[in-house]
């Protein structure tokens, strides 16, 4: 039976069976985990984190990191186009998307360092890169490694999900994690749900010079306050986003196309 080394250092998958006695498991390596660990071990816990893909998670890579570089190089382009009213006029905004795709991988890039296994280990914290499932109250099994620790947390964070809409899988599209992967900008962008994610993707597309619709099955933003949406809502249609709030999706035609339904009519965009 082997044993892991010292919890500062990597634990290897060639070890079959870990008895390291562990104040804190951690199960998930985003922002949640990391900061869990991190606080931790800081306090002098000896802990270990389970984390099968990249650490940072999806603040990192697909979330908080390049959504705000992207929505900051949106946001000058609209400055730029709308300053008129303070005496500044310009002949016209060129947008050069791979320039912005290669600001917002700058952003990942600086901020990297800081949720990297090498910073984890220079804190003391065990990286165990594998999947990691329960074997019994006080054991975890990751990839054939076993954790035993006091205690436990769990931040596996979530995924997108790819809505039901029939033919949706017939036609090219992106979840909101694959967004980022884009190198090229969209002609038209159809974003389908009008959450703060799908809101910040039509804005930032939008200022960017992409034609976008944004399809929501009831209003936008639909845990805020009315009248807290309502400016929102103003500015994305002053910055020429179609907002279809209110409908059902009925199917997705090649072209691609989305059929949607208000007030039983039916239409096409």
């Amino acid at each position: 039976m082997g044993r892991c080394h010292l919890p500062g250092g990597r634990i290897r998958k060639r070890v079959l069976t870990v008895r390291a006695g562990f104040d804190l498991c951690v199960i998930g390596g985003g922002a949640g985990g990391l900061a869990v660990a991190v606080g931790a071990a800081r306090m002098g816990a000896r802990v270990a984190l389970v984390e099968a893909g990249r650490l940072g998670g999806e603040c990192l890579w697909t979330g908080c990191v390049p959504s705000k570089a992207l929505l900051a190089a949106a946001a000058r382009a609209h400055t730029a186009r709308s300053s008129e009213a303070f005496g500044i006029r310009t002949r016209g905004v060129e947008v050069d998307f791979p320039a912005v795709v290669a600001h917002v991988r700058r952003a990942i890039t600086a901020v990297e360092p800081r949720d990297s296994e090498e910073r984890m280990r220079g804190l003391g914290i065990a990286v165990i890169r594998a999947r990691a499932r329960f074997a019994g109250p006080e054991v975890v099994d990751a990839d054939g490694i076993r954790i035993r620790a006091r205690h436990f947390v769990i931040a596996t964070g979530s995924r997108p999900v790819r809505p039901a809409v029939p033919g949706l899988d017939r036609v090219p599209h992106l979840t909101s994690d694959e967004v980022f992967g884009l190198d090229r900008l969209p002609g038209h962008l159809l974003v389908l749900g009008g959450g703060p994610v799908g809101v910040e993707l039509a804005q930032a597309f939008a200022r960017l010079c992409s034609r976008v619709d944004l399809v929501q099955r009831r209003r936008i933003l639909p845990r805020l306050r009315a009248d807290l949406v309502q400016p929102v809502r103003e500015a994305l249609v002053r910055e020429g986003v179609e907002l279809h709030e209110e409908v059902r999706v009925l199917a997705v035609e090649p072209g691609p196309r989305l059929l949607l339904a208000r007030n039983g009519q039916r239409y096409a965009v």
